[in-house]
């Protein structure tokens, strides 16, 4: 979490003094966590991703370096092609289908739980196809 504090600050130009003015925060206290030797409490996750407009996905897990903002997440289309081609092979296999509108959102909350694992989680897909189709 530290490096991707300080890499938020740094890709808003703020010295440390004044990216922890806008939080509310010391210049201690900010940059034990800059430096990850204290654990950034949840009210200050939240500032920050409100404050700087940072996607909470990125700032907990997210793919990258750089700070990805609300609304601007790049999305990661191996993963992608990888969830869609497997909910296609388990509709096919099954002998199953679903409407476009279904499909679409188990497609986006299939690829949303992966990202946040950081792979494709093919057991949990089988069941939310089992429950879905």
């Amino acid at each position: 979490m530290g490096r991707r504090l300080m890499a938020i600050r740094v890709a808003s130009g703020l010295t440390q003094a004044d990216f922890a003015d806008k939080l509310g925060l010391s210049l201690r206290a900010y940059a034990n966590y800059e430096r990850g030797e204290r654990e950034m409490p949840t009210a200050l996750f939240k500032s920050l991703c409100e404050t700087f407009r940072i996607d909470p996905l990125w700032q907990l897990t997210g793919p990258g370096e750089d700070p990805v903002l609300v609304g601007r997440r790049v999305l990661d289309m191996d993963l992608m092609e990888s969830v869609i081609r497997l909910i296609e092979e388990w509709l096919t296999k099954h002998r199953r289908t679903l409407k476009p509108d279904k499909k679409a959102r188990l497609i986006r909350l299939s690829y949303e739980h992966c990202i946040t694992k950081g792979e494709v989680d093919a057991t949990h897909l089988r069941e939310m196809l089992s429950v879905a189709a």
